[in-house]
């Protein structure tokens, strides 16, 4: 699809651009509404589906939920944080809750709107390094959705409503999610084949966190 912009999508990008870059947030649809001058809501919201269809923002939905792309941003893009999964037992509640984002080098990592961020919780994998980085405590793990898995992969599972990050393993009849840590405690968990264990995507970079 073509990227040229109607002067009025020109404006619309430039404020949103300002914005994001003054508050460290996007503008909401009214804030847009106003500082551009049109008349409707609906109005804006035709132009912003046009402004990600042409690649230069993103929308997750939410009410400040626009996020710059190339090439304004410089070859940067935001990976949205979604919560927590937790590197030991299965405690951490599986529910999507936009937290924050990660804003990524394209460099580092290839843009998707099937990678998610989580913030690791818990030692269960803390000798496990991807990319050169541990997945411990605090750090963020980054998740391929839609990325094929295989034996000795990170991945993130849902077990009775909780997410965990364990390494997987097909064993002759069942599915084995195993600990890398230092920690003795944690053990693995045993899953039928069957099960109704959903694995939610292969972890494909840790992302340190420093503080």
């Amino acid at each position: 699809m073509s990227k040229f912009l109607t002067l009025r999508q020109k404006r619309i990008l430039e404020v949103i651009t300002n914005y994001i870059t003054e508050c460290d947030e996007a503008p909401t649809l009214a804030e847009i509404q106003d500082a551009v001058g049109i008349k409707t809501k609906r109005g804006v919201a035709k132009h912003l589906d046009a402004l990600e269809k042409k690649g230069y923002i993103y929308r997750n939905g939410k009410t400040r939920g626009i996020s710059l792309d190339t090439p304004i941003n410089s070859g940067m893009y935001d990976i949205p944080i979604l919560g927590y999964a937790n590197a030991g037992q299965p405690l951490v509640y599986a529910e999507e809750e936009m937290v924050g984002s990660l804003k990524v080098d394209k460099e580092m990592l290839p843009d998707s709107k099937e990678l998610f961020a989580l913030i690791v919780k818990g030692d269960s994998m803390n000798k496990r390094l991807i990319n050169n980085v541990s997945v411990a405590d605090k750090n963020f793990v980054v998740i391929d959705k839609s990325s094929q898995f295989r034996d000795g992969d990170v991945v993130l599972a849902v077990i009775d409503n909780a997410a965990t990050l364990k390494t997987f393993k097909r064993g002759s009849n069942s599915v084995i999610l195993y600990p890398e840590s230092s920690n003795p405690i944690h053990t693995p968990i045993y899953l039928r084949e069957d099960s109704d264990a959903m694995i939610n995507g292969k972890v494909v970079a840790v992302l340190e966190n420093p503080s």
